[in-house]
């Protein structure tokens, strides 16, 4: 196994460019508050590990987490280059879906989340990520018109 470098080993112009990458995004998708989780992906005897940026977007309204989007790469700059791209083709590529739902466990009142995906199940997805599925009731799902 290839031991990767924590960020202290890192050079200081790798660490200023993926903060610079970050930030970016972070003015990219500036009305939402975004969290970027990074993790190892498993790899096989032979391959270098990759990293895996979860973009996750986070809503103080109702206190949850969603998926924004994901993306795999073998390094943090590479990653968050491809997740700039994305965000700035995302709008003219993907369809924009409104959820109705309901959480179960507080059972309080229908909330109402917009979603970007190539499809229903996509949108579902990131609806559900990291999320018990039995807790959470969809009441609609609504493939909004271009505007």
């Amino acid at each position: 196994m290839e031991n990767r470098p924590n960020a202290i080993q890192q050079p200081t112009e790798v660490l200023l460019k993926e903060i610079d990458l970050e930030n970016y995004i972070r003015e990219q998708l500036s009305e939402t508050q975004i969290y970027f989780d990074y993790n190892f992906v498993p790899y096989d005897d032979n391959k270098v590990p990759l990293i895996r940026l979860d973009l996750i977007t986070i809503n103080k309204e109702h206190n949850q987490k969603f998926l924004f989007h994901a993306i795999t790469g073998g390094s943090k700059i590479a990653i968050l280059e491809e997740m700039i791209v994305y965000i700035k083709e995302y709008t003219a590529n993907l369809e924009n879906y409104a959820i109705e739902w309901l959480d179960t466990k507080h059972n309080t009142k229908v909330q109402v989340s917009w979603f970007r995906g190539k499809d229903i199940f996509d949108v579902l997805e990131k609806f559900y990520y990291e999320k018990e599925k039995s807790r959470f009731k969809i009441m609609k799902i609504k493939l909004m018109p271009e505007t």
